[in-house]
């Protein structure tokens, strides 16, 4: 298969492949620009089939699975309706988090900003489970699980909560770099075809890393 610089294999069979996506590449093409490169483009050149089963934000990175055939993709995209697909993020907030806790704060459409709110009127159910691993004076490192899959999910309960990822150009500062310090390093699910569960987990990205040290949450 063509290597890439934006995405490497974890793992691959004749009915999926699970990548670890870098924080600078989109998982399906832009809408109004074709030719900017996308994971799904890059697939298809490879494979007869490719099916897209989730995404990951443009700057998000981590793991993220497609499905290579009709049945897969069914399989993996019921999966994850019935919410029986498990994902787990590490993300760096720029705000203290010392104690878990779960967000059930309902998230609205997006506005003509790009952005999603918090909207107890018309917002959808929307609950992520926080885990605080390290922190000091001003930054945490979080581990994230999403139990429903909305849009920007984590990053808007976090922004809800008054810390919002320590790199977030839509709900933080506002800068020209759009990697956001959230990694997704955990996926579980069950196997299409095997009938079994599989998991996957990978080590933090550099650029995470990086983050990490810019914050002082590691040495």
């Amino acid at each position: 298969m063509t290597q890439s610089s934006e995405f490497s294999i974890v793992y691959q069979d004749n009915d999926i492949i699970v990548l670890n996506k870098s924080h600078s590449i989109l998982v399906i093409p832009d809408r109004y620009n074709k030719n900017i490169p996308s994971i799904k483009n890059i697939l298809q050149r490879e494979f007869n089939e490719i099916y897209v089963v989730h995404r990951l934000d443009f700057g998000t990175g981590g793991l993220i699975v497609f499905a290579k055939n009709r049945y897969s993709h069914k399989s993996l995209s019921t999966q994850f309706s019935k919410n029986q697909i498990v994902k787990k993020y590490l993300c760096i907030t720029d705000g203290v988090i010392k104690y878990p806790f779960t967000s059930l704060l309902p998230i609205s459409k997006r506005n003509y900003h790009g952005k999603y709110k918090i909207n107890f009127k018309s917002g959808r159910k929307s609950i992520t489970t926080f885990i605080p691993i390290n922190y000091n004076n001003k930054y945490s490192l979080i581990e994230a699980i999403p139990k429903t899959g909305r849009s920007h999910q984590i990053r808007v309960h976090l922004k809800a909560y008054k810390a919002p990822l320590y790199q977030d150009f839509l709900y933080n500062k506002k800068i020209d770099d759009k990697r956001l310090t959230l990694f997704a390093y955990y996926l579980s699910f069950t196997h299409p075809t095997k009938n079994k569960k599989v998991e996957f987990k990978i080590k933090l990205s550099d650029f995470m890393n990086e983050k990490l040290k810019e914050t002082g949450l590691i040495k």
